[in-house]
């Protein structure tokens, strides 16, 4: 009976011993799988770079595309590959793609300003088509104040309801300009996270400063200025030379719209 027990413990030992052996192997498996296809998708993210760099947009989109494929988590793979489509200027699936390196990675270097910049940038194509339109009366912000919205979710409607408008009409100037400023506020607040983030962020705190001239707020901007002057005195004197010109611009309009009268 004793002999007995002993041999049912050992058996048991055994078979637990075996457990842990396939459980250890499984997971050397996994981990080795997951190591190949880690460089795999590297090798795709290196190639993606070199194409980008010889400016083939395509092709450099289809190895990020694989990285992301091998590797859905690879948040330099997303963040170029968001890049390349605000070139082509596919910008929905870029903020996509940047939306994806931020859940993936909140504290990504340049992630926070590479998406202020691209509202940035959809913002002057929007105040653009307003001025094409009618340059005389829209070139002027109206400083948000006449945007209809509490938060966030509430301003990314508007957005919506006004790029649905200017779809319909495409010289709805009144509507274009009122999409740059929601654009613009958008902006507003990603540069601020990019200068939470990094103080040190010259171009966040010069395009900043350019976010509130064009919102119509000059003592903002020169308060951007003020802050740039001590980091970087060269990007400093960039600001104060493009609110000249802004400034310019502003009493150029007036002359325009004084001889109109």
């Amino acid at each position: 009976m004793q002999k007995s027990k002993l041999g049912s413990r050992r058996k048991a030992h055994i078979l637990g011993w075996r457990g842990v052996i396939l459980l250890l192997s499984v997971s050397l498996l996994f981990t080795g799988s997951c190591r190949k296809k880690m460089e795999q998708a590297k090798k795709h993210f290196d190639q993606g770079v070199q194409y980008e760099t010889e400016e083939k947009v395509e092709e450099a989109m289809g190895e990020f595309k694989q990285a992301i494929q091998l590797e859905p988590e690879y948040a330099d793979a997303h963040f170029h590959l968001g890049g390349l489509y605000q070139m082509v200027r596919a910008y929905n699936f870029a903020i996509e793609e940047y939306e994806k390196v931020l859940h993936i990675q909140p504290s990504y270097p340049r992630i926070h300003t590479a998406l202020a910049n691209l509202y940035y940038e959809r913002g002057l194509r929007a105040w653009g088509r307003a001025i094409k339109f009618d340059w005389l009366t829209f070139l002027h912000p109206d400083t948000l104040r006449q945007l209809p919205f509490e938060d966030r979710t509430e301003l990314l409607k508007l957005i919506g309801q006004y790029q649905n408008k200017v779809n319909a009409d495409t010289a709805d100037a009144e509507t274009f300009s009122k999409l740059s400023q929601a654009y613009y506020l958008l902006a507003e607040e990603a540069y601020q996270s990019a200068i939470q983030a990094n103080p040190s962020d010259t171009a966040a705190q010069l395009y900043l400063g350019l976010i509130y001239s064009e919102q119509g707020y000059p003592y903002k901007a020169m308060a951007q200025y003020d802050i740039l002057r001590e980091l970087d005195p060269r990007a400093g004197e960039q600001l104060l030379t493009m609110l000249k010109l802004k400034e310019k611009e502003n009493q150029d309009l007036e002359k325009s719209k004084m001889r109109k009268q």
